[in-house]
């Protein structure tokens, strides 16, 4: 295939990928400016790309060119307060404490409690990190699937990836997934292994698109709470 080809091939599932990834357009943007950040990333693969290697090879490595040039852009626009990020880690922290408690899925109201926030508060805050600030993203291998670990923004901390070995990391996801509610185990295969966009996946479970966002995100900070608690237990022992 030649080049315009490609970018014929490629262009509706950029378009797909920012409907997957996006789940509020942030104020000022539209899906159009999105796909066509998603296309640059694209572009660039192109010109970066070996043409005696296969198509077939190409097709992961474009993918995460065009979602690192959408996530990016997310990045750069990201307009949570310091205030917002405070608070979230106090959730993650909240998440974390709860856990070495031996309550890994606990309810809103005990989390947002342990956080000293009221519960529409935590509410909204898990709304506002839907897409704001899962930003920084971590790849690990389970079942020889790719899953993306999205995790809140952290810049004085280090990634479970500049810690863990990748093997160390793989057993952790395993066991934090095994821990995780049947919804939010239902929401992540959707979403990461059959590519469900929020909408496909909220018509499937009958939740509400915001619904099934808030149920990945706790998801997500369950899992990187249960990493780095795991972290800081060897560390200490």
């Amino acid at each position: 295939m030649n080049r315009d080809e490609i970018v014929e091939l490629y262009y509706p599932r950029v378009r797909r990928l920012v409907k997957k990834l996006i789940v509020r357009m942030p104020e000022g943007y539209d899906e159009e400016d999105f796909v066509q950040v998603g296309m640059m990333g694209l572009l660039k693969a192109l010109d970066n790309w070996d043409e005696k290697r296969s198509l077939s090879e190409f097709k992961s490595y474009a993918n995460t060119k065009i979602k690192g040039a959408i996530l990016d852009k997310l990045r750069s626009i990201d307009t949570v307060s310091r205030y917002s990020r405070d608070k979230l880690r106090k959730i993650h922290e909240a998440y974390k404490e709860l856990m070495d408690s031996g309550r890994f899925n606990p309810t809103d109201e005990e989390v947002a409690d342990r956080a000293g926030m009221d519960i529409g508060e935590f509410n909204e805050l898990i709304f506002k990190q839907s897409n704001a600030t899962i930003l920084s993203i971590d790849e690990a291998i389970v079942d020889s699937d790719a899953i993306l670990l999205e995790t809140l923004e952290d810049k004085k901390a280090k990634s479970p990836l500049d810690i863990l070995e990748e093997e160390e990391l793989k057993e952790l996801i395993k066991e934090a997934l095994e821990n995780l509610s049947e919804i939010e185990l239902t929401v992540l295969s959707l979403y990461y292994y059959e590519d469900f966009t929020m909408k496909e996946i909220a018509s499937v479970i009958g939740k509400t698109e915001s619904r099934v966002s808030q149920i990945k995100t706790k998801a997500l900070i369950k899992i990187r709470a249960y990493i780095q608690r795991r972290i800081e237990g060897e560390r200490d022992s």
